[in-house]
């Protein structure tokens, strides 16, 4: 009998814990994989109407409010909607941790894939909707670093994630919370507005932001001649790579607690 290295049983590991996750989210639904996204799609096609219909003016230097608009939310659920649904991604599959190959790190980051793949999934289609039907101009600028933006808020959305896994594992009660408390970050972050368009004296204190760094960045990468000069990609990176940091210490200096709840 071969014996498997390491990597290769890691590689098995997460394929499975994908695949289940899959089943277990999406499968149970008549539509099936569809639902998945039917949240982000219909949220931004309904708003992106409404506000379209209440402005007067419906471009956003000279980028169509839906376009403007899109990206701003999109960006912004890919940091959000890993960040809070890690909070079950442990429980979830507690029943597997009696296989000693299977950990609560696994199941974490597979969650936190799958809602990634959702939400460029979605961008996909959004911009194929509105470059066939309603003739936008929506492919971005710069791909690369549009990609770039999309990956360092995911990596901070994985980063929150360990610590919501914890959290919703050892004080349930305070996992609650979670949802609340990132609440505000969807007012604060540019998904309405451009920072451009807001008074110079608020700019200090809404740049300390990292998600509206990452949104502002997103639409620069993709909008051509939009105003993104005053944030950074790599203020975003900073702040990814130490919450994900701070994340991954979180949950190894708590993961026999995790095991054992």
């Amino acid at each position: 009998m071969q014996t498997r290295s390491s990597w290769q049983i890691q590689k098995s590991v997460l394929f499975a814990l994908f695949r289940r996750e899959l089943q277990t989210r999406f499968g149970g639904y008549r539509l099936g994989y569809f639902w998945a996204l039917i949240e982000p799609l219909s949220h931004i096609i309904m708003l992106s109407m409404l506000f379209s219909l209440i402005r007067s003016d419906n471009e956003i230097y000279h980028a169509p409010f839906p376009v403007f608009f899109a990206l701003g939310i999109l960006s912004f659920f890919v940091f959000q909607k890993v960040a809070v649904n890690g909070q079950n991604s442990i429980r979830v599959n507690l029943g597997l941790f009696c296989y000693r190959q299977v950990k609560p790190f696994d199941s974490i980051v597979v969650r936190a894939f799958i809602d990634f793949c959702v939400y460029l999934l979605a961008i996909f289609i959004l911009a194929l909707i509105g470059g066939w039907f309603f003739q936008y101009q929506v492919m971005p600028v710069d791909p690369l670093k549009s990609l770039l933006v999309l990956i360092l808020l995911f990596i901070l959305g994985l980063g929150v994630s360990f610590f919501t896994a914890v959290i919703g594992i050892l004080y349930e009660e305070w996992a609650q919370f979670i949802g609340i408390a990132l609440r505000p970050m969807y007012f604060i972050s540019g998904i309405f507005f451009p920072l451009a368009a807001l008074p110079e004296r608020l700019h200090v204190y809404l740049l300390w932001n990292p998600i509206l760094h990452g949104v502002e960045a997103l639409r620069g990468a993709w909008i051509a001649d939009y105003p993104a000069e005053k944030v950074s990609v790599i203020y975003l990176a900073a702040w990814a790579l130490s919450i994900l940091f701070l994340g991954l210490s979180y949950y190894r200096s708590h993961r026999v607690n995790v095991l054992m709840s």
